[in-house]
């Protein structure tokens, strides 16, 4: 039910990096399942102190291969998801959009990219690439993060096999590379406002349905005390025998003569139906034309 408040969520992540400070903002309702995966990857810290492996100026800058010590981390980090569909149209590959970076249908795990260019028209040609966040602020920053070109065979830049064995690889063979710090997120925008007033509105339904039943439950009060003195009164109106009370009174009769265990209650209470009957049709015929 509450889907739409969910794919309207967005998240602000805010990093420290060794080039400077910088924001992205993830955006659920473009890419639902790489959103949740990126932001609770942010959120536990998977990327922090993990460096910028490749930066490949006017092209991109990719991430995502952590040195974290939490072994469950790692493996839900290598887990794949199943690929987002394009939004219609989908979303501009501008400087500063974020990607997952992939190898194939389906393989999104860790890896994201940050757009550097507007004119690359491949972004978002395959269908692990889509848009999952911007940034916002910060890049400056991430535009000067350090290259040492591709990485092979299109360059000389960290083989990202070899990174998996430890942050030393890059240290002590690419030490100028530039690393996150770390990361602080904070979703926002995720429906609280609408889900609030869509539970006062249900609330409100409820106590009008409340208050329905309790006037009903009055109404039937009423229409019983009414029966009920009519029955005191031997009947209701005689000149309209349809009338609940007439009714009633015959059949609050006859249920005491069936309830009697005695043969004075029941010629008793015989009595008073013969005398009723008999006023009945004196009535009645007094009435005709």
């Amino acid at each position: 039910r509450h889907y739409y408040k969910m794919s309207v969520e967005t998240a602000l992540i805010s990093c420290g990096s060794s080039a400077g400070s910088f924001e992205m903002e993830m955006v659920r309702a473009w890419s639902p399942m790489g959103y949740d995966r990126a932001v609770e990857l942010f959120e536990r810290g998977y990327y922090d102190q993990s460096h910028f492996f490749r930066v490949v100026p006017n092209f991109l800058v990719q991430f995502g291969i952590s040195y974290t010590a939490d072994e469950e981390l790692k493996r839900f980090a290598r887990t794949t998801i199943p690929d987002d569909p394009q939004l219609d149209p989908p979303i501009a590959f501008v400087e500063g959009i974020i990607s997952y970076a992939g190898s194939g249908d389906n393989s999104r795990s860790s890896q994201v990219f940050i757009s550097y260019t507007d004119k690359n028209k491949l972004f978002g040609t395959n269908k692990w690439e889509t848009p999952v966040g911007k940034i916002i602020s910060g890049m400056d920053h991430v535009r000067n993060f350090y290259s040492y070109g591709d990485m092979p065979p299109w360059g000389k830049g960290p083989v990202q096999g070899k990174i998996h064995s430890g942050r030393s690889y890059i240290e002590d063979n690419f030490p100028l590379t530039d690393k996150f710090l770390t990361c602080t997120v904070q979703r926002r925008g995720n429906g609280e406002e609408e889900m609030e007033q869509e539970l006062e509105e249900e609330a409100d339904e409820h106590e009008q349905v409340a208050h329905a039943v309790v006037q009903e439950e009055e109404h039937a009060v009423v229409e019983e005390d009414w029966s009920s003195k009519a029955v005191k009164n031997n009947m209701g109106d005689a000149s309209t025998p349809d009338k609940p009370g007439l009714h009633r009174a015959f059949q609050t009769l006859r249920s005491k003569v069936k309830e009697s265990d005695s043969t004075f209650d029941m010629i008793a209470m015989g009595g008073i139906l013969f005398v009723i009957l008999v006023a009945v049709f004196i009535k009645l015929t007094l009435l005709k034309p």
